[in-house]
């Protein structure tokens, strides 16, 4: 029997009105559900405050600068500071003044493109003038040096970078949560100049910097000799990095400091970019005879380098040179120093043989070894190298450069240490020209520093001396 129409309609908790969808109406308990997870989400974005955080447009503008700059450096605002000159330039002194004290505690950034002056970037606020808020760059202010270099910079806008490496994440966050630095080789050769070489290792990079209440200016982030861009997903920092730098620093002597203390588990982080360049290694071999077997084999080596300077003699420093190779490579290792010999003497050098006496190991046995002294035409020593085997499986090359040995070098064992250890005197290397003016005046005028250079955990296959924590700190004056 059909129902009448006039029967009551079930009862339904929520109003019949057209604005509600029937879906809703009939699934009460699903649309509390959904509710209650928008409700949440929007809660925890919110709590998170990433949408208040300046993170250059999600990451994307940010990203595009720290692959698109030779370096590009975060600052954080301190209002009880004069503004920088910087700001003063690109905003005015009135607006420079207003817009600083009123940032205090937040961050900005300098970014040094391909060439010209650096570009400023400031998060965008709504008093920030239309003309330097770009729709590419939504979140920030770009303030150039002028007209030519913003025309430059947006006719040859390349397109929206593609997703960042996992390093590349982690250099974003140091560059808007703190005071840090990343960089690539073009921004580093401008700092470092002819000292460029020796930092092959960390081509790329990006640390965060820090001050401490003495002083002591403390570093540390990922560096590479590859692009950010191209590290593996798993890569990571090793857990032993923070003691292992502890004990390197405590070890540290308190006087008679060297201008560098070099010690390494190769030669590679400081002569592979000369050895590795065909150029250069075909001419070593042709000049000095020095064969692509040989090199391989000197880059391979563990080492020992210090750098001492000297208020005596012809030069400013001498440099003195310990490298440990396997006993099989010994007849290689004799026929290089032949040829290098012959080639000296072509140059008007002569040899001089002395005996001398040198630390095998660490009881401080000692070892007669034969030392072979350069001098010029004025009889001043240019040099000498000595060849001893501190152990049946070991050959050790002991070589100096400025003037004799002046000094046991420690012995070097086969297998050392993994990474590469930097003690340095930054004010003896300003002395000796090695820290030109391109370098900070801080840094320049700097103490004693030390650098720890670990390799990081998850590489890939054939990349275990490609990717390094780097951890350092440095005295300032």
């Amino acid at each position: 029997m059909a129902r009448s129409s006039s029967q009551t309609a079930p009862f339904s908790p929520w109003p019949l009105t057209p604005s509600v969808p029937r879906c809703f109406r009939d699934h009460p308990i699903t649309a509390a559900l959904i509710i209650l997870l928008i409700g949440w989400s929007a809660a925890s974005l919110l709590i998170s405050g990433r949408w208040l955080a300046p993170r250059f447009s999600n990451q994307g503008s940010l990203l595009f600068f720290v692959r698109q700059s030779r370096l590009i450096q975060s600052f954080d605002v301190d209002s009880a500071q004069a503004p920088p000159d910087v700001w003063l330039k690109r905003l005015g002194s009135r607006a420079a003044a207003q817009r600083w004290h009123s940032s205090d505690g937040q961050r900005w950034w300098m970014v040094w493109l391909q060439d010209g002056a650096p570009l400023l970037v400031l998060p965008s606020t709504e008093a920030s003038e239309p003309s330097r808020v770009s729709s590419s760059f939504p979140d920030v202010e770009l303030l150039f040096a002028d007209e030519l270099h913003r025309k430059s910079f947006f006719s040859s806008l390349p397109s929206r970078p593609s997703k960042p490496s996992s390093v590349e994440n982690e250099c974003i966050d140091r560059l808007s949560q703190s005071t840090a630095v990343a960089w690539n080789p073009s921004g580093l050769s401008s700092i470092a100049g002819p000292l460029a070489f020796a930092f092959h290792s960390a081509s790329y990079g990006c640390l965060t910097l820090t001050l401490d209440d003495r002083r002591m200016l403390m570093f540390d982030g990922a560096v590479s000799s590859r692009p950010l861009s191209s590290a593996p997903r798993s890569v990571r920092r090793s857990p032993e990095t923070e003691s292992a730098f502890k004990r390197f620093v405590d070890s540290s002597p308190t006087n008679n400091r060297l201008a560098v203390h070099w010690q390494g588990a190769s030669t590679k982080p400081l002569f592979g970019s000369l050895l590795q360049r065909r150029l250069i290694a075909d001419e070593i071999e042709k000049t000095y005879g020095l064969t692509p077997t040989f090199q391989a084999q000197w880059l391979g080596a563990p080492v020992d380098l210090q750098v001492r300077s000297r208020n005596d003699g012809p030069f400013k420093a001498s440099i003195q040179l310990s490298l440990a190779f396997p006993a099989g490579q010994a007849e290689s290792l004799n026929k290089g120093l032949a040829s290098l010999s012959s080639s000296l003497e072509q140059r008007g050098l002569r040899p001089q043989l002395s005996q001398s006496k040198a630390g095998t190991n660490r009881d401080q046995s000692t070892d007669q070894s034969r030392v072979l002294i350069w001098k010029d035409s004025q009889q001043n020593s240019l040099g000498s190298w000595s060849v001893v085997s501190p152990t049946p499986n070991q050959i050790s090359l002991r070589l100096s450069l400025g003037g004799p040995s002046d000094s046991v070098l420690p012995p070097v064992t086969l297998k050392p240490d993994s990474g590469l250890r930097v003690r340095f005197d930054a004010q003896q290397l300003a002395g000796l020209g090695w820290l030109k003016s391109t370098w900070p005046t801080l840094v320049r005028e700097a103490g004693q520093g030390e650098i720890l250079l670990n390799p990081m955990m998850g590489n890939r296959s054939g990349e275990a001396e490609t990717w390094y924590w780097l951890k350092g700190q440095l005295s300032l004056r």
